[in-house]
């Protein structure tokens, strides 16, 4: 019987990454990870799912874009040597500035204590990311982790995602929140992917609960919502992993949260594989070829 990681594995094993006869930009699946409040599970969610794409043969880039407070590489318990502030700054090339921290995945770290960086502008913010797609290849994966809020530094990189998630709580004060923050997006970028996700709930029940009073809401009064939501349950285990400043994949102690962390990636997995198919269909016919001649179907075994 094949598990979830198997699942995952061959999900990306069946991707071909065609190289097409004219030159175009490599095409990166970018993904912002945001929150209209913090303390809400936003950073170690982003980082987790990076390690689970790269698992399943992704190569990753995991950009820190709360900018001057460096929480992801406190989670994954490294250092890196640079930071996106001496990028901005011309100091550092920015493919000197990542930092290897598993295998498929690298980091841009924002710097911790940063005053100049923690008041970072939506243009220079937009540049780095812009920076970070310069250097994708195709099928690769940025993960942006966002300061949460709904300001315009924050906004700025939603609206360059190709999926956005927004992270909530079942509390009251995180979902009025979310909605402000997915009602901003909508105004800057209306046809905007978001995922929602009901983190720190104590069943599906609940989380199906949180999305659907977020849904009415959004349909009330924007006319629009989320495109799909994702549970996840509350466990002691995060909180063990912030401590021991490690992942929670990977962990030798049981995890209720994994595993609904991979599902998440295994369905993420394949809205990648669904977006990336489009540019395929599309350079073939600009070509002149059959699609089959430039991307040949694979057959999983």
């Amino acid at each position: 019987m094949i598990d979830q990681a198997d699942a995952l594995r061959n999900l990306v094993r069946d991707h071909v990454v065609c190289r097409d006869p004219l030159e175009r930009r490599p095409r990166a699946y970018t993904i912002a990870v945001t929150s209209g409040k913090g303390g809400v599970g936003k950073t170690s969610i982003a980082v987790n799912l990076a390690l689970l794409l790269a698992r399943a043969g992704r190569n990753v880039r995991l950009v820190d874009a709360d900018f001057g407070l460096s929480n992801a590489e406190v989670l994954l318990g490294v250092s890196p040597l640079h930071a996106a502030d001496e990028v901005l700054r011309g100091e550092v090339d920015i493919r000197d500035a990542w930092f290897n921290v598993a295998d498929g995945v690298t980091l841009l770290s924002s710097g911790s204590g940063l005053e100049d960086m923690a008041n970072i502008d939506g243009l220079s913010g937009s540049r780095l990311i812009e920076m970070a797609l310069g250097l994708a290849s195709d099928g690769d994966v940025i993960v942006v982790d966002t300061a949460p809020g709904i300001d315009e530094s924050v906004t700025s990189l939603l609206t360059l995602a190709d999926e956005v998630m927004v992270v909530t709580t079942p509390e009251p004060t995180s979902l009025t929140d979310s909605y402000a923050a997915i009602k901003v997006l909508l105004s800057h970028s209306r046809e905007a992917d978001i995922t929602l996700v009901a983190n720190c709930c104590s069943s599906p029940a609940q989380a199906a609960s949180v999305a659907e009073a977020i849904d009415s809401v959004c349909r009330r009064f924007l006319k629009r919502s989320f495109a799909r939501y994702e549970y996840l349950p509350a466990d002691a285990a995060v909180g063990r992993a912030v401590r021991a400043q490690r992942p929670l994949v990977g962990s030798t102690r049981r995890s209720e949260l994994e595993p609904w962390l991979r599902k998440m990636a295994i369905k993420l997995e394949d809205r990648i594989r669904t977006n990336a198919a489009p540019a395929r269909a599309e350079h073939a016919v600009g070509t002149g070829m059959p699609r089959e001649a430039v991307c040949p179907a694979r057959r999983s075994t």
